[in-house]
């Protein structure tokens, strides 16, 4: 159960591997960027048309074509939040950085852009938070318990678990889409239509090579050892996976009630056990609550690669001088460079604002910086077991190893 698992922290105490992994120096926004995609089909729109209500936009329908999903993203950004802007002024299209040979995309300028545009404006609410976890209905107070148990370091923890279960929710509900059922056809699929981030969820690389995405964690535990033991970067592999498979046994006491729920699966459970006269012994059978629930750990994998390639440090805006974590829809679409063309700011509600640095020319591509190459903190090989790439290498590593 969710308790069991949480209690099994206590033994850890601020040793838990769940913490010592993900505890290091974080990446600020100071010094960031990220690999991303994004494919718009028209110039984007700095208000949504007066058809287009102002609403939540919803789950949307499943295996929609790579541009109807970006642009699903963008509508739904700009109705979430009255606050938020994408200029007309920029798209998406395949990233100068491999592109279609990798499958990645990046944003361009589609216009000239004068030093100190605006281009981006991103509200907070529209970011996934440590509060979106801890707020959560399904799971909130026992991602608060892990919270507290764990202490700091939970963090990435807690948010992977948020993303996995949200994630494995959507694809339950576009089961049921595919089986016909009704977006409001009962309580179940009414709360799957409400999942508030569906259409960034989708945009997201749960697998290997989605967006050109390559991770340690998506490899097998020999190529692991056959391509990178010797090396520096096999210790921090191989530790950052040791700690998500443990996390993974954690996280299935926390959300895999939630997902059995919404599958029906208890219900087949009680009915598998069928009538039993009072003389007849019942048989004994392992507990369902100690399985790992079907697909988790590779959501669990997923949401982690996520977070450790896209979520940087952000003024938690508590006015406490704290930074939180957390992933910014569309701007974690911008590739990487060491000498980035924009640059951002944070404004007093938490939003992020991304303008132009210097002047960029119309078809080129923007750029982010997601940690300087110099740091100390950040050699090569923790930017790969991190990000999944190796700065100014656009072969996969694998390959090149």
């Amino acid at each position: 159960t969710a308790s069991m698992t949480l209690a099994l922290l206590a033994l850890f105490g601020h040793e838990c591997p769940l913490v010592t992994a993900f505890s290091g120096p974080s990446t600020s926004y100071a010094s960031q960027t990220q690999i991303g995609t994004l494919n718009l089909a028209r110039p984007l729109q700095t208000r949504l048309p007066t058809a287009v209500p102002k609403t939540q936009l919803f789950a949307t329908e499943a295996d929609a074509p790579p541009r109807n999903k970006y642009d699903n993203l963008i509508q739904w950004l700009l109705s979430s939040n009255g606050n938020s802007y994408i200029s007309p002024k920029v798209k998406i299209l395949p990233s100068t950085r491999g592109g279609l040979a990798t499958g990645g995309y990046g944003m361009f300028a589609n216009e000239d852009l004068p030093e100190g545009e605006l281009l981006l404006r991103i509200p907070r609410d529209c970011c996934v938070t440590i509060d979106d976890a801890l707020n959560d209905m399904e799971c909130g107070p026992a991602f608060q318990k892990l919270l507290e148990q764990a202490g700091s370091g939970a963090d990435t923890v807690v948010i992977a678990g948020y993303l996995a279960k949200e994630y494995l929710l959507l694809k339950e509900y576009d089961r049921r889409l595919k089986a016909g059922e009704k977006p409001d056809g009962d309580a179940v699929m009414r709360r799957l239509s409400k999942i508030k981030f569906a259409p960034y969820l989708r945009t997201l690389p749960w697998e290997r090579g989605v967006n050109a995405q390559e991770h340690v964690l998506f490899w097998e535990d020999e190529d692991v050892d056959a391509l990178l033991k010797g090396s520096l970067a096999y210790a921090d592999a191989v530790d950052t996976r040791s700690t998500v498979k443990y996390a993974t046994t954690i996280l299935n006491g926390i959300i895999g009630p939630v997902i059995r729920k919404a599958r029906g699966e208890e219900e087949k459970v009680e009915e598998a056990g069928g009538f039993r006269f009072p003389w007849q012994e019942e048989e004994e059978k392992p507990s369902d609550e100690d399985e790992i629930v079907d697909g988790l750990e590779d959501a669990v994998r997923g949401a982690f690669v996520i977070n450790l390639s896209r979520a940087f440090a952000a003024p938690s805006g508590a006015d406490d001088g704290k930074e939180e974590d957390r992933l910014e829809p569309v701007l974690d679409m911008l590739q990487h460079s060491n000498t980035p063309n924009i640059k951002q700011k944070y404004t007093d509600d938490g939003s992020i604002e991304i303008m132009a640095r210097g002047g960029i020319k119309s078809g080129e591509e923007l750029f982010n910086k997601y940690k300087g190459e110099e740091d100390i903190n950040m050699p090569y090989h923790k930017f790969f077991t991190r990000f999944g790439f190796v700065p100014g290498v656009t072969e996969p590593v694998a390959n090149l190893i």
